[in-house]
């Protein structure tokens, strides 16, 4: 490696072995907390079907400017320079350079390909550090380096647990059916390792071995066999087999208790079967009270037939478990009916932020259909007058989105909610409905925010209350919409920092100002926009303030401040949100097309061992 091109490198001490013993003892139940997470993570909250109701300013839309997507960069000489390093023959900085190669390739990074010749000597060396041969094995799994196949299988076969956890998964997903015999002698061995056997009942589920399910439902069913073992075993069982499994599954819940365990082998043995028994003992098992088990035999219903889910949705939407909820009102919502909107709107109080904004997404979509319309939003009218925060939130953003004016009351009374979740969503959703009778009042309430700014020691510490500023402007923007010019005098207070009541309500204020006198300049404002864009503090002007000041210079058409702009504007600069404003002011005031900006291009930089001169 030339000492010139490298730039800087990190060392991190390799583990020894009393750390490496430490190790051992602890992964496997670090593991299999994992394995957990992840199996409820596959099993949790579907992605929601429509787009989530979000309150928005129209200052970021207005003037609508396209931002161009960001591309990554990486250095051409990152790859040479890594395959250099790896050549090398500290365990350090095999070691690293290995997890860069992992990190580089997961982030798109190419050219690590050539890598896989060295990265393979270094797991195949029974001589390299345990963590060096790990981290190889790892890159070599993320560059999915099936060539590297006959060395891993070699390997995997004399190496520890650690490294086959790594190795085999990777062989599996290759299907690298040379394995299989090995696999398959792991689960008739007389005291295999329980990791060992978990890894061998996974892969063989995984590369698809069906041969294997006679001796997986053995393990099934032996109860002296552990727990985790006894599911995987039936996981992989019912991943190998879509019809058959009946027998094996009437089996396990014989008698009057069965167990949990067994109930819950049962029916992973039936995550991929249908028909008309697997689906009778599916319905059994959706509404049992183990909820791991019931969100298994829900998601399988649905798969198969929304409509089998319809006798039992409305229980399933009572349940403790957030998953068991969601899958009962996906049932809802894939088959409406007027009576049913009642029951679905309770989700919109839903403790679960993602399903109870999942519902009021779902209910605007419904709307569509004119015999739900009315139910819904008699539904959400009832929410909106109850007592739970959540469902307030949540239905003002839906009767605001519906433009439901009959709401327009209560949702002033709650713009002095104690959550600030329910005043934003409320401030938000007056505004939506743009009733120019309610523009007094609202002024009235923004002033007395600002006059609750001003008073000394009104606020802790100095600070807002949560939710103030967002609601405020929310409120400011309204005046905007509607040309309520009486506002100007509040807003012209809001251009100078010492009466701010956060950065949203000053930027709103500003980009009202500008609508206001858009076309006919106003040189005081002018003057006071440009000295927001030139204060440089400490601190200097909040970023959203100092965009605004630009989007009202060129919408007022303040031309005697049209050089100030350009000075702060370079046509090299890269596309994001602010270039693209200070762009669009410099083409108001001088009234001509610019060039495009290019994309930004966003190098990934943070490694370990980067090109001296880059």
């Amino acid at each position: 490696m030339e000492a010139p091109l490298v730039r800087r490198v990190v060392h991190t001490a390799l583990p020894g072995p009393e750390t490496l013993r430490l190790k051992n003892r602890i992964m496997p139940s670090l593991r299999i907390c994992r394995l957990f997470l992840a199996a409820c993570l596959l099993i949790g909250l579907p992605a929601a079907s429509h787009a989530e109701i979000r309150t928005q300013y129209h200052m970021d839309h207005d003037p609508e400017l396209e931002v161009k997507p960001e591309i990554k960069g990486y250095s051409p000489k990152l790859a040479e320079l890594w395959l250099q390093a790896l050549a090398r023959p500290e365990g350090e900085m095999q070691r690293s350079v290995a997890d860069a190669i992992a990190r580089g390739h997961a982030a798109g990074m190419p050219g690590l390909e050539p890598a896989a010749p060295r990265l393979v000597e270094l797991v195949v060396n029974e001589k390299s550090h345990p963590a060096v041969r790990l981290a190889a094995a790892k890159a070599l799994a993320s560059l999915a380096a099936k060539e590297t196949t006959p060395e891993l299988m070699a390997t995997a076969r004399k190496a520890g647990t650690e490294l086959r956890l790594i190795v085999e998964p990777a062989l599996a997903d290759w299907k690298a059916e040379g394995f299989i015999p090995d696999w398959m002698a792991r689960l008739s061995a007389a005291n295999p390792r329980p990791r060992d056997l978990i890894l061998a009942i996974r892969c063989l589920g995984t590369i698809g071995h069906t041969p294997a399910v006679g001796r997986l439902l053995e393990l099934v069913h032996d109860t002296k066999q552990r727990a985790d073992v006894r599911t995987a075993a039936a996981r992989a069982a019912g991943q190998l087999r879509d019809q058959g499994n009946e027998p094996e599954v009437r089996k396990l819940i014989a008698g009057a208790k069965p167990s949990v365990l067994n109930r819950l082998c049962a029916v992973e043995l039936l995550v991929r079967h249908a028909g008309t028994e697997p689906q009778e003992l599916l319905l059994k098992f959706a509404v049992d009270p183990e909820p791991a088990i019931a969100r298994i035999a829900l998601a399988r219903l649905l798969e198969i037939d929304t409509q089998l889910v319809i006798p039992i949705a409305e229980a399933s939407m009572n349940s403790p478990d957030v998953h068991v909820r969601t899958h009962g009102s996906t049932a809802y919502i894939a088959n409406p009916t007027p009576e049913r909107m009642a029951v679905l709107a309770k989700l919109m109080d839903d403790p679960h932020p993602d399903l109870r904004r999942s519902i009021s997404s779902s209910l605007l979509t419904l709307t569509k259909r004119p015999e739900l319309d009315q139910p819904i939003r008699n539904a959400a009218v009832a929410m909106l007058g109850g007592p739970s925060w959540r469902g307030q939130e949540q239905s003002a953003l839906l009767l605001g989105s519906l433009d439901h004016e009959a709401a327009a009351a209560r949702l002033f009374e709650l713009l002095d909610s104690p959550r600030a979740e329910v005043e934003v969503a409320s401030a938000w959703a007056i505004k939506s409905l743009e009733i120019a009778e309610m523009l007094p009042m609202l002024l009235e309430k923004a002033q007395e925010r600002t006059a609750l700014k001003r008073k000394p020691g009104a606020f802790r510490n100095g600070d807002l209350p949560r939710g103030i500023d967002e609601e405020t402007a929310h409120i400011f923007e309204l005046f905007g919409k509607l040309k309520y010019t009486a506002s100007e005098p509040l807003m012209r207070d809001h251009v100078a920092k010492q009466f701010e009541l956060g950065e949203a309500t000053r930027a709103a204020a500003i980009w009202n100002l500008g609508i206001f006198h858009a076309g006919v300049p106003d040189q005081g404002l002018a003057n006071k926009f440009m000295e927001r864009i030139n204060d440089m503090g400490p601190p200097p002007d909040m970023p959203k303030v100092v965009m605004m000041c630009f989007v009202s210079l060129g919408r007022m058409k303040a031309v005697s401040k049209r050089d100030e702009v350009r000075s702060k504007f370079n046509p090299d600069m890269s596309s994001n949100q602010d270039s693209e404003i200070r762009r669009w002011a410099v083409m108001q005031l001088f009234e001509e097309d610019l060039p495009p900006l290019r994309p930004r291009k966003h190098s990934l930089t943070d490694w370990f061992l980067t090109p001296l001169d880059e």
